[in-house]
């Protein structure tokens, strides 16, 4: 079943170790994945190491994604330069950064916690997978646009 939630991975880049994947799309991946894990009442410790392996596989991407936006020639400081009337915008996107290290810290605490596993819990970590797997989604499609905009802008006036 394919899940589009609003943004696009390029197919080249499936499958292959070398080729670059987006931070974004492999941590929304993971917490796809950790969304949809099987939940059996008979082995609820099997779900609860395989959600924080996917969990824990997300944090990763995103702190990726986080350095990756911080260097110097990264497309967020690329769009600052060629069109500074975005640097207000470029500055929230950048603030959402310590958003998501924040949430995905603390849905791995939840997911650690030494409370019994029970469906419950399985449902309210779920939960949280998919909002922030939303989130990400929206980050990634705010990103997106503020790219084609300045790029369209610079394009428009060049000639």
């Amino acid at each position: 079943m394919t899940v589009y939630s609003g943004t696009f991975t390029p197919q080249a880049a499936v499958g292959k170790p070398d080729a670059f994947r987006d931070p974004l799309s492999d941590a929304r991946e993971k917490l796809r994945l950790a969304a949809r894990l099987p939940f059996h009442a008979a082995r609820p410790n099997a779900w609860q190491e395989s959600f924080h392996d996917l969990a824990t596989d997300a944090r990763a991407a995103i702190r990726r994604h986080v350095w990756l936006a911080g260097l110097a020639d990264s497309p967020l400081n690329a769009v600052e330069d060629v069109q500074p009337r975005l640097s207000f915008r470029v500055g929230i996107q950048r603030s959402e950064h310590d958003i998501f290290l924040s949430e995905i810290d603390d849905l791995l605490a939840a997911a650690d916690d030494e409370t019994p596993v029970d469906i419950w819990k399985m449902i309210e970590l779920g939960e949280r997978a998919i909002l922030l797997e939303m989130a990400l989604a929206r980050h990634h499609n705010r990103l997106s646009w503020l790219l084609f905009e300045a790029m369209y802008v610079e394009i428009g006036t060049s000639g």
